[in-house]
């Protein structure tokens, strides 16, 4: 069998993310006024000016379909959406951040990076939110910081979180036992969607839930220091597991990789079983990806309304199978010839 991977990040970690709650100290946390709504969004927008180029969209303008993408590409959440009358959402052009307006906060600003690279998210989310306390009133407290709609985002504001890849620990059972152990650190276990969600593929956000009486760069460090322990638990527990049945790890490993380049039809939940275990070869060394970032890519990028979004227009459920089915086959076959 081969080896797991050297690189621990390209491995296990999928991407990070930080996020920042903020409020405006002359309005309600809760706008609820139509004027006063719409004159938050323009004056967030025209902050933003020196912060990157940006596109505007109001949720009441956007249809189902486009709404449900950018949420399976977590540019959204349902909050917002559920608050469309008044929602707002300013996305750069990589879509690597994207602010919202009039969610649980009056601003959500978030920024996604590929890899472990808390910090750098953290600084590139800085930049924008100094420009917005340039330019607006935010609502701050010397006592306590930053002042939020719920009180676990009081102090900083910020949700730092880390997405891994642990087929190994959730196998074993002993992701529950981890998700108790950091609890103690003020950190927590949550699905690919974050609260109330469950692990889509093995997939597992590690993330903050102290904000008050720590700084940024405190919150960020815990969750570096967590994620890169649990890292290493990780590639212990598959040299253990897979180890042991070298075989048929390598057998799953290779009917995996057949089903999803030979499917006529791949519904998405039946795909993510198996495009795991190919991931899951992949960082054993038994299908040779030079980019196990690629599959990270191709999970998002073949969810249901992703899909629809790309092709211009919903699909029935059997289209959608069928067009994932092509497109994960020909994707998959390239990345392992590169």
């Amino acid at each position: 069998m081969g080896t797991f991977s050297p690189d621990l990040v390209s491995g296990i970690i999928i991407r990070s993310r930080v996020r920042l709650a903020r409020n405006l100290r002359d309005y309600p946390f809760k706008v609820k006024n139509d004027a006063d709504a719409h004159e938050i969004v323009k004056k967030v927008n025209r902050a933003l000016v020196k912060a990157g180029t940006f596109n505007l969209y109001f949720i009441s303008n956007l249809s189902g379909l486009k709404l449900e993408a950018m949420k399976e590409k977590y540019l959204i959440s349902q909050n917002l959406i559920d608050n469309g009358e008044f929602g707002a959402v300013l996305i750069n052009s990589d879509e690597s951040v994207s602010v919202m307006v009039h969610e649980e906060d009056v601003i959500r600003e978030q920024c996604f990076m590929k890899g472990l690279r808390l910090s750098e998210a953290y600084k590139r989310l800085t930049q924008i939110d100094d420009e917005l306390a340039k330019n607006l009133d935010i609502a701050y407290s010397e006592r306590f910081g930053y002042l939020t709609a719920c009180t676990t985002n009081v102090g900083t504001g910020l949700r730092a979180s880390v997405m891994l890849f642990l087929p190994a620990l959730t196998l074993s059972g002993k992701i529950k036992r981890i998700a108790g152990e950091i609890a103690e650190y003020g950190l927590t276990v949550r699905g690919a969607y974050g609260e109330g969600s469950t692990a889509e593929g093995y997939a597992y956000q590690i993330s903050n839930e102290v904000t008050l009486g720590v700084s940024e760069y405190e919150i960020i460090k815990r969750v570096e220091d967590a994620v890169s322990s649990i890292c290493e638990l990780e590639r212990s527990e598959t040299a253990r597991i897979f180890g042991k049945n070298e075989l048929k790890t390598m057998d799953r490993v290779k009917k995996a990789f057949g089903v999803l380049t030979n499917a006529v039809l791949l519904p998405y939940n039946e795909f993510l079983t198996h495009i795991s275990e190919v991931k899951l070869g992949a960082n054993l060394g038994l299908i040779d990806f030079k980019d196990v970032g690629e599959i990270d890519d191709l999970i998002v990028n073949v969810r249901p309304a992703i899909l629809c979004e790309q092709y211009g227009k919903r699909l029935s459920e059997t289209d959608r199978d069928l067009l994932r089915a092509e497109i994960v086959g020909k994707k998959l076959l390239k990345i392992k010839e590169n």
